[in-house]
C-alpha cells in the first residue's frame, strides 16, 4: 500500500516522492548481514505483505492525508466524508484489547504462547540458555574500574527462537491470529506510530514480550527518527 502511495506522487509530485521514500539503511547492521533487506525490502514484490519500516511520524501522517484525498475523489465511496489518520493512543489501545479493559496482551490470556506452543506474535524470545553471568567494567566511586559479575539476558545477540518463524525481522502483516476483533499484529512485528508523537505501542520484531503488552509504550525522538522495527497503521474517522 505505502509501494502505490509512492508510485503515485512519482507520476504527480516527485519532490514529496522523494521526501515520502522510506529510508532503507534502517535495515544496515554491524551485527549482521542485511544487504539484501537494504536493497530488496521495499522494492522486491516478495516483501509486498510486509509492513512498511524506514518511515518517520511526518511520512506516516502525510500517508494518511493523500489517503484521505484519494478516498474523497472517488464518486463511488462508501461515505460521503471521512479522513484517514494515525490513531490516537486510546484509539490504538481500544483496536488491541478489544474494548477488554483487563486484557494484558491483544490476544486471550496471559500468556505469549498458544496451548500447541506457537508463539503469539512476533517478537524477539530470549530462552533460558542466554541467560547468563557476564564480566563488565565498572567505574568506582574512585574514578577507576573494576571488572564485576552481572546477570545478562541475550548477551552478543545470540537468542535462538523455538520458532524461527519470530524474533528475527519482520514477518507479513497477517501473520499469527489476529484478536477478536479481527485485526492482525496489534502486538509485535513493528511498533506503531500513533497520533501523538513520541511514542509507539504494540512492540516489535526486535522487542522482548514486555513491550508488547498494551499498555506499555516506547519513546523515539519525535523529529525525524526511522527505525527497521517501527512502522503505522491508520484509523479512518466516518465524519457524513
Amino acid at each position: 500500500e505505502y509501494v502505490y502511495f509512492l508510485n503515485d506522487l512519482k507520476k504527480t509530485d516527485t519532490n514529496t516522492y522523494k521526501k515520502m521514500l522510506p529510508d532503507t539503511l534502517v535495515w544496515r547492521s554491524r551485527h549482521a548481514y542485511n544487504e539484501p533487506y537494504v536493497r530488496y525490502y521495499l522494492s522486491h514484490a516478495a516483501y509486498a505483505d510486509y509492513p512498511v519500516v524506514g518511515v518517520s511520524h511526518e511520512q506516516a501522517a502525510y500517508y494518511c492525508k493523500w489517503l484521505t484525498q484519494k478516498y474523497m475523489s472517488n464518486p463511488k465511496r462508501k461515505y460521503q466524508k471521512v479522513a484517514f489518520d494515525l490513531p490516537t493512543v486510546n484509539q490504538w489501545y481500544f483496536a488491541a484489547t478489544c474494548n477488554n479493559q483487563h486484557a494484558l496482551f491483544p490476544w486471550k490470556g496471559p500468556y505469549m504462547q498458544d496451548t500447541r506452543g506457537q508463539w503469539l506474535a512476533n517478537f524477539r524470545i530470549i530462552e533460558q540458555q542466554n541467560i547468563g553471568y557476564k564480566k563488565i567494567d565498572t567505574k568506582k566511586t574512585d574514578g577507576t574500574y573494576e571488572q564485576k559479575q552481572y546477570l545478562v539476558a541475550g548477551s552478543d545477540i545470540s537468542y535462538s527462537p523455538h520458532n524461527t518463524s519470530v524474533g528475527f525481522y519482520t514477518t507479513p502483516v497477517v501473520s499469527h491470529h489476529p484478536n477478536d476483533y479481527g485485526i492482525y499484529n496489534m502486538a509485535g512485528n513493528v511498533e506503531e506510530f500513533v497520533k501523538e508523537k513520541g511514542i509507539t505501542k504494540g512492540g516489535s520484531w526486535l522487542d522482548t514480550g514486555h513491550y508488547l503488552q498494551n499498555l506499555v509504550e516506547e519513546k523515539y525522538d519525535s523529529t525525524n527518527q526511522v527505525s527497521a522495527e517501527r512502522g503505522f497503521r491508520f484509523v479512518m474517522n466516518i465524519l457524513k
